[in-house]
């Protein structure tokens, strides 16, 4: 700000800085809204214009932010800024300046003889316990003279599943310093920031009551797919390599872990705790999206023919996927719940 000449007074007020507002508000949109965060923006970042755009709509979206003292709004906004990192420097073809980008959240970073990143084993042992998946356990990974190598895995090289290391770094820093932001923040600069808080903090509750978390789902929501698979593996049923991988994918996004996912395959005729283990992380690291009705039907995965009674959900025509029928099943929950609510007195 101080290259730029702008002040905090003059990020929030000044005509000409419009454009970096708007900027700022399609940040925070994107942090609220969307699970894909798109990294990148009409304005050219490699013009001094761009990058001030860039830096000066991030601090705006920031301040927003803090001084809406709003956790969960403070959640998004971390997640998204740290995801957009992630995409943008995964892709930096300059391995000097995604170094000298690297030791800015990191005690030092080098590339060993495979031409792999390595990172300081204290700095992985901060860092990793937040992110899921058996690649970022520290007994997976090589480890010679404290250094830990980041080997490529699955479909990402060496330099983004460090960019995917960072994120986390970034996202954890990010809300620390809100937090210190928000003790500082007084009621005059709050009640100025008023008008944009609340923009932003009214889409997050529309998107809060328009999306019914998954996570709060209870075993009577659970499509019949998902019940009958749980069921017959119960009772030692020997389940398909589709059904398998449906129901943990189903696991991941209705927010169970990997133990209690884990434990839905124990009584399976082939079960191994070992192989079931490594299976499942793959399935959460890699956030796989459970199969469609289509694809579970020709696998026989689905108990339920069209048009039986028996689930009225399933027979509707527009109903596709597992996911649909959970959303569906926890909407009717939620409007029945508003209708039994006491009205608010006068």
């Amino acid at each position: 700000m101080e290259v730029n000449q702008v002040t905090l007074d003059a990020l929030v007020d000044t005509e000409w800085l419009e454009v970096v507002r708007v900027r700022a508000r399609v940040r925070l949109v994107e942090s609220v809204v969307s699970k894909d965060i798109d990294a990148t923006t009409s304005i050219d970042i490699h013009t001094p214009y761009g990058q001030m755009v860039e830096c000066l709509s991030f601090l705006y979206a920031m301040v927003t932010v803090c001084a809406s003292f709003d956790e969960r709004l403070l959640a998004r906004w971390a997640e998204g800024e740290s995801s957009r990192a992630d995409h943008l420097w995964g892709s930096i073809e300059q391995p000097e300046s995604f170094q000298r980008l690297a030791e800015t959240y990191l005690s030092g970073v080098r590339i060993d003889g495979d031409g792999n990143w390595e990172v300081p084993m204290n700095d992985f042992i901060e860092i990793c316990p937040k992110i899921s998946g058996s690649y970022w356990r520290l007994p997976n990974r090589p480890i010679k003279n404290g250094w830990v190598t980041l080997s490529p895995y699955s479909s990402e090289n060496s330099q983004q599943r460090l960019s995917r290391l960072l994120k986390e770094r970034i996202r954890t820093q990010l809300i620390k310093e809100c937090r210190e932001r928000m003790e500082r923040m007084d009621e005059a600069f709050t009640g100025r920031m008023a008008g944009e808080v609340g923009r932003i903090v009214g889409l997050l509750q529309h998107q809060a009551t328009s999306e019914v978390s998954f996570t709060s789902a209870e075993e009577g929501d659970w499509p019949p797919c998902m019940q009958e698979i749980t069921t017959q593996l119960a009772q030692s049923v020997n389940i398909n390599h589709v059904g398998r991988v449906f129901l943990a994918s189903m696991s991941r996004v209705i927010g169970l872990t990997v133990d209690q996912a884990q434990a839905f395959f124990v009584n399976a005729p082939d079960y191994s705790a070992d192989t079931t283990r490594y299976q499942l992380n793959h399935v959460f690291e890699h956030e796989y999206t459970p199969a469609g009705c289509p694809k579970l039907q020709i696998n026989a995965c689905c108990p339920v023919s069209r048009g039986d009674v028996k689930s009225n959900l399933c027979s509707r025509d527009w109903m596709d996927h597992p996911l649909k029928y959970l959303r569906a099943r926890q909407r009717s929950k939620h409007r029945e719940e508003q209708q039994k609510a006491p009205a608010p007195s006068e």
